[in-house]
């Protein structure tokens, strides 16, 4: 039997501030890996597993600008579907987009639905195999993905394809050389091109991979960023500033450290900034006002939970919390209003067990 678990609290941890914060969970075990806006609250994306066939679904929470739960769906085939990510049209549709798991293989699903979750149409993409997709965006009236796939020449490559409204194909491409990469966050830039980031393995070294592409999948320019007597770099979110490009990102020599690269137009490296020890990987960026924040997990010794940072237009670090919340991993978030987000992910419990999770929090 599905058990819910909603709560609406105010305190205070760490110097930030929680509006509201709710979970979601049933017998076995929810996660959310993507949340976006819409125009009356908030819809979150992740997976619900179960004891009887299908194993594992699609799980979508639609909540109120209060965090309060107005609806919850799943969505699936026969195999495992995983949600990965979602996004969002100006009319309220929703691309959810999911990782089919079946024989040992992975198809890249991705699922329209109409503001109270019925379904619009489903199907399935990918030319070749293995598709592990990341994030998803809603430009120029169709969607572009991006993720990773595995080719005929039995290499990971970055994918990035793009669907129209009615679900149709209208490109895709893959990229890489003769190892690992992907791609892991795609944005539309003021110019209504395409920017995507993600990371590139050459020579036993993992580099930071960015790329400028139009809206007909043309590629404009890419870079591989990095040295390889360095620290690896993996590109995790972008944004777009007044004269170039933030990428967060998450660094790795034998432990993870969250990482900031400023770029210009052109892709060249401006500035480099390592955050404190202890946030070991960078998850996302928002952009909020004439600032960014930059989602990051945050663990200590003795404290887990997530940090943010604000960044300034020239990539200048500007404040940083942490938010201490036992057996919290956080995901994604997105903007709710000026200093204020909402934060999703997975929380563990000794009664329910590993429950989806949002918290808003005040920075």
């Amino acid at each position: 039997m599905r058990r819910i678990v909603s709560v609406s609290t105010v305190v205070t941890v760490v110097c930030m501030a929680i509006a509201f914060s709710g979970s979601f969970g049933g017998e076995r075990a929810e996660e959310l890996f993507d949340v976006v806006s819409a125009s009356d609250g908030f819809l979150m994306i992740g997976f619900s597993e179960h004891y009887d066939e299908p194993y594992i679904e699609t799980l979508v929470v639609k909540t109120d600008l209060n965090g309060q739960i107005l609806w919850t769906r799943e969505y699936g085939t026969p195999a495992d579907d995983i949600g990965r990510c979602v996004a969002i049209t100006d009319d309220g549709l929703a691309l959810l987009v999911s990782r089919v798991e079946a024989s040992g293989d992975a198809r890249l699903m991705a699922t329209l639905v109409d503001e109270q979750g019925r379904l619009v149409w489903q199907n399935s993409y990918g030319k070749y195999s293995n598709y592990s997709p990341w994030t998803a965006v809603y430009s120029g009236g169709a969607f572009v993905i991006a993720g990773q796939c595995m080719t005929n020449k039995k290499y990971l490559q970055a994918s990035l394809l793009k669907i129209d409204l009615e679900g149709r194909l209208l490109w895709e491409r893959d990229f890489g050389g003769e190892s690992f990469d992907g791609a892991m966050d795609i944005i539309e830039t003021s110019d209504y091109n395409l920017l995507s980031t993600g990371y590139s393995w050459i020579e036993d070294h993992e580099f930071l991979w960015v790329a400028v592409l139009d809206p007909n999948g043309k590629t404009l320019w890419q870079k591989e960023i990095g040295k390889a007597d360095s620290l690896s770099l993996e590109g995790r979110a972008a944004a777009e500033t007044g004269d170039g490009y933030l990428v967060a990102v998450t660094a790795s020599d034998f432990s993870g450290v969250g990482y900031l690269v400023k770029l210009d137009l052109a892709g060249e490296l401006i500035e480099e900034t390592r955050l404190s020890e202890k946030f070991p990987a960078a998850l996302s960026i928002q952009r909020d006002g004439g600032e960014f924040i930059v989602l990051l997990s945050y663990v200590t010794v003795s404290e887990e939970g997530f940090g943010l940072v604000r960044i300034g237009d020239r990539g200048e670090i500007l404040d940083e919390r942490s938010f201490e919340v036992n057996s919290f991993e956080p995901h994604s978030f997105t903007r709710i209003s000026s200093g204020r987000f909402l934060v999703v992910g997975t929380i563990s419990d000794d009664d329910f067990g590993r429950q989806a999770f949002w918290m808003s929090v005040e920075f």
